[in-house]
């Protein structure tokens, strides 16, 4: 047993390693910007979608304190307002990448108490927590400054150039995956607790025939469309089994660089077959796992065209640092293992 117990504690010590080293590698700029200014103009579309200033019209009964922001007084219409302006104009910082870090910090923030203030009426919604949790590591990141040069606390042996005028270093690195290790563990979970709860019932009994049933009359589409699939014999087992098997499956799908784009498709088709069939929108999920796939899931061959455009802003607006800025050049050969970043 002793054998066994320090080849489990060896084993695990050895992945926690390889994936640290793999969290923390070196990358480019582009796909921090790209992966900031994706998750704004999400961000921003959820503070668009709803007129805030409802919820002080909502009464104490059907409010709920039990979430962080419980303590506060019921805000006034006028301060819900002002509070979806901040986060706006934070999206805009990011956009404009003039205080990109603090505006991403005002825009998360504004959704968080806005979203959570909505949700809290009533039954707890979700829409926005993949969203949330997502951006989380994305707002301690050291934005690229608009030459592209890794910050001065990035010494030699963490940053090496890229042979084509982008220099890479740990600072861009770690944040796109760590955005992406955020979204493997949220859909993992989410299908865990569909095992906790129901076991495997949840795929193989009557349950999603029931989910569709009632929710039938909620489709924006077919409502008769979705009874028929209700009533199809073995197609709502195969539905809730393909949807328990992608949640589950997504740290491994999200592992691998080329399944990434594939995951986000699969997921994208789960979220707006949700829609069709319950009206529910989950838009803010499969946009986040677009944006955080399209960060790190480009293939190698298009990973510099994809940097080119993100950063053509600041071609014009500024040098760019010379190949190996400060380090020595030719990194070796990128794995399309763990969680690297296509071509940075």
């Amino acid at each position: 047993m002793s054998h066994l117990v320090r080849a489990t504690l060896s084993l695990a010590g050895w992945l926690g390693r390889r994936f640290d080293a793999a969290v923390v590698a070196p990358g480019r700029p582009g796909p921090v910007v790209l992966l900031r200014v994706a998750l704004a103009l999400i961000i921003a579309l959820r503070l668009l979608a709803h007129d805030w200033s409802l919820v002080a019209e909502r009464p104490a009964e059907l409010t709920s304190h039990l979430w962080i922001l419980g303590w506060l007084p019921g805000l006034s219409p006028s301060v819900l307002v002002a509070i979806q302006v901040v986060g706006l104009a934070g999206v805009a910082l990011v956009v404009i990448r003039r205080a990109p870090r603090a505006g991403l910090v005002l825009s998360w923030l504004s959704l968080l108490v806005l979203a959570g203030l909505w949700g809290a009426s009533g039954k707890f919604h979700h829409n926005d927590l993949l969203l949330l949790t997502a951006t989380f590591p994305v707002l301690f990141a050291r934005a690229p400054d608009r030459s592209n040069r890794p910050a001065a606390g990035d010494v030699a042996g963490d940053m090496a150039g890229d042979g084509d005028g982008t220099a890479r270093a740990i600072t861009w690195g770690w944040t796109p995956r760590a955005a992406l290790a955020v979204v493997g563990c949220v859909y993992f979970l989410t299908g865990l607790q569909k095992l906790r709860h129901s076991g495997l019932t949840w795929v193989f009994s009557d349950n999603m025939s029931w989910v569709l049933l009632q929710g039938a009359d909620s489709s924006p589409v077919s409502p008769e469309l979705v009874r028929a699939l209700a009533e199809t014999p073995v197609l709502p087992q195969l539905l809730a089994g393909g949807a328990l098997a992608l949640e589950l499956g997504a740290p491994l799908l999200l592992c691998w660089r080329p399944t990434r784009l594939a995951f986000a498709g699969a997921v994208t088709a789960m979220h707006l077959s949700i829609w069709v069939c319950l009206g529910l929108d989950y838009s803010p999920w499969w946009l986040t796992v677009w944006a955080v796939t399209l960060a790190t899931g480009v293939p190698t061959g298009w990973a510099a065209v994809r940097d080119r455009i993100v950063l053509r802003r600041a071609a014009r607006t500024g040098p760019r640092a010379g190949p190996g800025a400060g380090a020595a050049t030719g990194s070796g050969p990128e794995s399309t293992l763990d969680v690297p970043v296509a071509h940075g």
